[in-house]
Formats: structure tokens, sequence, C-alpha cells
């Protein structure tokens, strides 16, 4: 095995969406169950998704609009396995990925739709390369929405003028950044400014992808497309991936532009209630000890020890 903290990487996920999730008892399972019972659709959110668990949630709630039968599955329990083939560990990353796309067969699905682009990236080599077997079809989730945007009813109209933020490093990408622009632009009233990143950005903008090209590159790469953004007379940035959101909302204040992940101005074009967006407070406020005193019965009352708050909100939030 790798010298790599797994435990350090993983441990903070869950207490961090328990703490800040809307609902009172998670939303999404983790494939466990033994008597599955058979869904049309998974939707599979990956891990880290949860961190920024309102994203979660709003991407449920669209498909719940869409009024099609699907199940939610997240959280470490369901790893893909590519955080492990990232640092070597092929053998503990194969056996991963072979656990996970177990689960997804026992609910006999019509296919998997995907949410995180790392997850689907490594998914793509781990059949191409690894001789896995998985029958079930599977496609980005950009991809099966914008195939039934038709069943979507946008009964709010939003006049804003957003600069999306996609990437371009493959075929994969450039058809989620078309796809995310289509569902857009389908919103009365919003202008979609901005084309995906080119290649220098890596695949998404999650800490594996920036420590490949670099810290420092990746923020010039961001403050360079702030410049382009206000240029272009944008209001917003639109982040399509969790990851790219996650590093940019941070930075709204010095900015002066806010950051929103595009399914949010989805679910606002549908009327739907709009998510509690925490990671984005938090990352701001950036005092995990103010957090966690305001955060602790809710936290509590989930079942999570005041230790283990204080110890993810410092994960994540600590300067």
């Amino acid at each position: 095995m790798s010298d790599f903290d797994y435990g350090a990487y993983f441990r903070p996920i869950l207490p961090l969406a328990d703490a800040t999730r809307s609902a009172e008892t998670r939303f999404w399972g983790e494939g466990a169950e033994k008597d599955k019972r058979p869904h049309d659709y998974i939707l599979y959110l990956g891990c880290n998704v949860l961190r920024t668990v309102a994203l979660a949630e709003t991407i449920v709630a669209i498909l719940d609009e869409l009024g099609v039968d699907f199940v939610p599955l997240g959280g470490p329990a369901t790893c893909c396995g590519i955080i492990h083939h990232g640092n070597g560990d092929l053998k503990v990353s194969d056996k991963l990925t072979r656990q996970t796309l177990a689960k997804f067969e026992g609910y006999r699905p019509r296919a998997v739709l995907t949410y995180c682009p790392s997850c689907h990236a490594h998914m793509d080599y781990a059949l191409a390369e690894t001789g896995i077997a998985f029958e079930v079809p599977y496609l980005h989730v950009t991809e099966f929405i914008t195939e039934n945007l038709h069943r979507l009813a946008f009964r709010n109209r939003i006049d804003r003028r957003v600069y999306l933020h996609a990437h371009s490093d493959n075929e994969q990408a450039r058809l989620d950044a078309r796809f995310a622009r289509t569902i857009l632009e389908a919103i009365p009233g919003l202008e979609v400014l901005g084309e995906p990143g080119g290649g220098e950005w890596g695949h998404d903008c999650g800490g594996r992808q920036v420590g490949i090209i670099g810290k420092d590159a990746h923020d010039r790469l961001t403050a360079g497309m702030f410049d382009d953004a206000r240029t272009a007379g944008a209001d917003g940035i639109a982040a399509l991936y969790h990851s790219c959101y996650r590093q940019f909302c941070g930075r709204e204040t010095e900015q002066g532009m806010e950051v929103v992940h595009y399914t949010a101005l989805v679910a606002e074009a549908l009327g739907l209630p709009p998510a509690e967006e925490a990671f984005k407070t938090l990352k701001l406020e950036s005092r995990p000890d103010r957090a966690a005193d305001r955060l602790k019965d809710r936290a509590a009352a989930r079942g999570l020890s005041e230790a283990r708050l204080r110890a993810t909100l410092d994960a994540h939030f600590r300067k």
C-alpha cells in the first residue's frame, strides 16, 4: 500500500454531509441492503459531492421533477476506486470498482447516471483496461437531463448572464460541457457565456487534478476565468462539476462575482425550493470554531459527536 492517508481523505466526507444536509435523514443510499428493490436508474453521486451536499440534494430534486424511478447512491461505501488507482494501489482500486459495480447490478437498472466526472472517467478506464465486466449502460447525468428536457417545465424566468465553467480535455468532458450548455440555454431569460477551458485545466478542478497541473497554475487559470467572465459581461460563474464549484465558491468575495452550480439555476427555473448551500457559507467564513458552535445541536441530533463535527470542519475550512 502507498503512504497516502485514505482515512484523512475519506473520513470527513459523511460527517460534513450529515451536519449540513437539509433533510433530517440521508437521502442517498450505500447499496448495502441485501434485498434490493429494482429501479430504472441509479444516480451515482460518488464520494466527494457529499462535501457539497446541497448540490446532491439539488440533482435529486431535478430527477424527482422528471418523474423517473431512480435510487441515489453515494459516499465512500460506493467509491469508484480512482483515488486508490491514482496513488498506485491498483489491487485495492480494482476491488473497490468491482464491489461498487456489483452493487449497481443488484438494482437491475436500465442505466447508471453518473454525476462525478472522476468516477465516470474511472469507469471508462476500468471497463476498457482491466477486464471488469459490466453490462449496464452508463451516461453522465447532463446527457440524461438533455434527453428529457421536454419533460421539464421551467416556471421561472432568470434574467442573468452567466459564464459556464466546463472542461474539454477529452471527449466526455466536451460532451458534458455541451449538454450543460444545452440545459442552461433552455432556461427562459438566461444567457450562457464562455467556452470550455482548454487542456491546461485538466479533467476537472478536484484536488488530484489541481495537484497534477500545480496550484499556482490553477490559481492563475482561475483568476483569468474571472477576468474573462467580467470582460464578457457575466454576472456570475456557473460551474459544471462539483469539484470546480468547491474550488471557486470561496473566491466570491475577493472576485466580486457570484459562483453557482449549474443545477442551482435549473432548480430555480423549475421553481424548486433552494437547497441550503452550507459549504459556500462555511468556505467564505473560514471560521470552523464558530461554525461548530452553530451546527453542534443539529449534528448531535443526527448522531454526530461535537468532537467529530469540529474535526471535519477543521479538515475542510481551517485556513
